[in-house]
């Protein structure tokens, strides 16, 4: 890959690893057992809970493997705490669901400019769209500095990726974009047109 390191002494690659975490969890096992690293420990407990939506996406028999984890003084209930959010954070992620519509099982929200510091509503309020029956991808745009950020989940029927790739997103189930000097209704059509084009390009791919 570009910028790959010659020569080193360690090189640790698991593709279905279901994270960084997970592989640094596993390295852990080398270490001192007497060496106790609670925040470090529980940070990365943390990781793993994020990357795999709460143990959902991408676990194996590895990545329930937590002793390692635990060993080092990691406390599930305390790293639990750290994906607590504050009310206004809640209350606007929640505006933005209530908001939301479904198009060809995609669900769609849009929403004004958000207050400084308030960016993390985008993913919370995609992943919350995701509990949703039927559907298969959520989208969330947001008006921001003239432009659109944009923020996009799956749970692995439709690779968002793809549908975001146009308009300069990436990743396969979880996919962000920042679209510049864009209206946000222009967006959402821009949005709509690349989940037409995705399902289209199923159906093809179906019938053949």
């Amino acid at each position: 890959a570009v910028g790959h390191i010659d020569n080193p002494t360690l090189i640790c690659h698991e593709p279905y690893a279901s994270s960084a975490s997970e592989l640094v969890c596993e390295l852990l096992q080398f270490m001192p057992k007497e060496n106790n690293i609670p925040l470090e420990a529980q940070a990365l407990l943390a990781g793993i809970m994020l990357d795999t939506r709460s143990f959902a996406l991408h676990v194996g028999v590895r990545t329930f493997e937590l002793r390692l984890a635990a060993q080092r003084g990691a406390q599930t209930a305390d790293t639990k705490l750290l994906f607590n959010t504050s009310k206004e954070e809640y209350e606007a992620r929640a505006h933005i669901v209530e908001a939301a519509y479904i198009y060809k099982s995609c669900a769609i929200a849009l929403s004004d400019e958000l207050e400084a510091g308030m960016n993390v509503v985008l993913p919370m309020a995609a992943n919350d769209l995701l509990t949703i029956n039927g559907v298969d991808a959520s989208f969330v745009a947001v008006a921001k500095n003239d432009g659109v950020n944009i923020s996009a989940r799956s749970m692995g029927a439709l690779n968002v990726q793809v549908i975001l790739e146009p308009l300069g997103g990436g990743a396969l189930m979880m996919a962000g974009a920042q679209i510049q000097k864009l209206p946000l209704q222009d967006a959402e059509y821009r949005i709509r047109e690349q989940i037409d084009l995705y399902r289209a390009a199923q159906k093809e791919n179906t019938a053949r």
